[in-house]
């Protein structure tokens, strides 16, 4: 065999190790973090960035008729939604996606869009303008502007009266409003809430901050938490997470049988990830993990490309069936705009909820049914506790871009409610005090 043929026969080989590491690599890691992986093979070519807001400014407070100016280079025409509480052209309940721009603008080469968003119409507090543009080549893309409503209409605000339908036979021992100021330190001590996930073990892209200092991401916009995710002028970063026990393992922990729920929206960009979870005590055992929700942001290449879903997933780590095969986790990605009243997790605020029974785990949308699995060991008997975060890119792999939305993205969380049989006073054993 002369030189030429030889390297290109281990050239060959070469080639078939790396597929078979790669394969391996892949299916292990879809295995385990099957939230993570979708979308990479949607046709997304078509998504571009081209909106560029004008004005006003990202995030801020408006009141009033607001004039809204973007541009959106390479695109012909353009339409912007906002969604909008019970009206009496439309009485639904859910609320209703409202046509901003009923004859759709028409973009003019190098031309500056204005359209009216007159927010006296709509829900006070947090509202995010859909924009959407294309062009006849097929191309598309779409801007979600969030802003701060002043005035408008209290609809859908604050914890209801009721209590949902999947506590049944539960106590309330358990509820945040966020009407009243924050209670939130570094590490959890002498407050409500911890702003790391408890013995470390930080994941976001842009690190969970401090609430010392000047990232601190957490405040409290009238009855709501906000977490601002920011990236800073010396190229630092910062969002936030709320762990409901500290680092000593004290703090709020139930047990099933119960039920948590969280109502929240976030925004749709590039390396956006709010998640509402649970963890069972982290006393270096094997323990289970539900994620409840966990939304991935950004359309396009290397985005998650779930505009209309959001994931659930269980993750039973460390853990085995009798015969030594790894324990089956649960997944699914909800259809949220095909349920209820058709919005997804960016447009207005859902409620996302577990409920962990003896018997069987079920998770609910807007009090919706949409997953339900075999409780696991670990979830029945150990006691759990609850995590809220606002993650920007970092272990769930996707990119970050958020140059567009002037590096800062918000989340908004309404309420957190829980029910059991009783309350529960419990201490992770074993936790050395600092």
């Amino acid at each position: 065999m002369n030189f030429k043929k030889q390297l290109k026969r281990q050239l060959y080989l070469l080639f078939l190790i790396c597929i078979i590491i790669t394969n391996t690599a892949v299916s292990q890691t879809e295995y385990q973090y099957v939230d993570f992986n979708h979308g990479q093979n949607d046709n997304i070519n078509d998504w571009i960035q081209s909106i560029r807001i004008v004005e006003p400014a990202c995030r801020s407070e408006i009141q009033g008729t607001t004039e809204i100016k973007f541009t959106a280079t390479g695109m012909s025409y353009a339409k912007a939604y906002c969604w909008q509480q019970p009206a009496e052209k439309d009485a639904n309940t859910w609320g209703h996606r409202f046509d901003l721009t009923p004859q759709g603008i028409y973009m003019e080469k190098g031309s500056v869009a204005t359209f009216s968003f007159p927010a006296d119409e709509f829900p006070s507090g947090p509202v995010n303008i859909r924009i959407y543009a294309y062009n006849d080549a097929g191309q598309k893309d779409l801007f979600e502007l969030q802003l701060y409503n002043k005035g408008g209409k209290v609809w859908n605000q604050g914890i209801p009266d009721n209590n949902p339908p999947g506590a049944e036979g539960l106590q309330l021992v358990f509820s945040d409003d966020f009407d009243s100021p924050l209670s939130i330190s570094n590490d959890g001590r002498n407050a409500r809430y911890c702003a790391h996930k408890p013995l470390n073990g930080d994941f976001s892209g842009w690190q969970f901050a401090d609430v010392t200092g000047t990232k601190n991401p957490f405040e409290q916009k009238d009855s709501y938490l906000r977490i601002k995710a920011r990236k800073f002028p010396d190229n630092s970063s910062s969002s936030g997470l709320i762990a409901s026990v500290n680092m000593d393992g004290e703090g709020f922990w139930t047990q099933a049988p119960c039920y948590l729920e969280c109502r929240f929206t976030a925004q749709s960009a590039p390396g956006t990830w709010p998640a509402f979870w649970t963890l069972s005590a982290f006393d270096g055992t094997p323990g289970d993990e539900l994620d409840i929700i966990e939304a991935y942001g950004g359309m396009g290449k290397g985005n998650a490309n779930l505009d209309d879903k959001y994931c659930i997933v269980s993750h039973f780590w460390e853990q085995k069936n009798p015969d030594g095969s790894r324990k089956k986790d649960y997944d699914a990605r909800v259809p949220m705009t095909e349920l209820g009243g058709k919005s997804n997790w960016t447009e207005t605020f859902h409620t996302y909820a577990v409920y962990i029974g003896i018997d069987e785990t079920i998770y609910y949308f807007d009090n919706i049914e949409v997953l339900r699995h075999p409780t696991n060991d670990k979830s029945r008997e150990k006691p759990l506790f609850f995590l809220v975060n606002y993650a920007i890119g970092g272990g769930s792999g996707w990119s970050i871009d958020l140059e567009r939305y002037d590096n800062g993205s918000d989340m908004y969380v309404d309420y957190v409610r829980v029910y059991a049989k009783k309350p529960l006073d419990y201490v992770v054993p074993g936790i050395k005090k600092q």
